[in-house]
């Protein structure tokens, strides 16, 4: 699943860094792929899953993009880790993301691609882990 993952990762930024959209096809994509790992490997605890649902019932709360929170469930579904903990892992992605866009622009974005910050989030926290 990672696999997948990581190849579908780069033209999910892409599109989300030019238009700030994750088009469905990207998603449609990713939850078969999902279905296919839940058939072969199961949904894991309910406890985890439900830790899931109300994060990400959270971040739809804040206003984070629903291109965002799909690509989000997905990857939660398909792994069983802390989730409190890889939020916190993206989301530190996302500032360093805000921080660097800043640089370069001299002010603060009102907008940013969460795409990449989901990705790289995903990669140090599987490496790290």
């Amino acid at each position: 699943m990672d696999v997948a993952l990581f190849i579908l990762a780069l033209p999910i930024c892409i599109a989300d860094l030019s238009t700030f959209v994750i088009p469905n096809i990207y998603t449609k994509i990713l939850f078969y792929l999902t279905l296919i790992h839940l058939t072969l490997f199961g949904i894991g605890q309910l406890r985890d899953v439900a830790v899931s649902l109300s994060m990400l019932s959270l971040l739809i709360l804040i206003g984070i993009g629903m291109g965002d929170v799909k690509v989000l469930a997905l990857i939660l579904l398909s792994h069983s880790f802390n989730t409190p903990e890889y939020i916190a892992y993206v989301f530190l992605m996302g500032l360093l993301h805000i921080v660097i866009l800043t640089g370069f622009h001299r002010a603060i974005p009102s907008k940013m691609a969460l795409a990449p910050s989901i990705f790289v989030g995903l990669a140090t926290y599987l490496a790290a882990r």
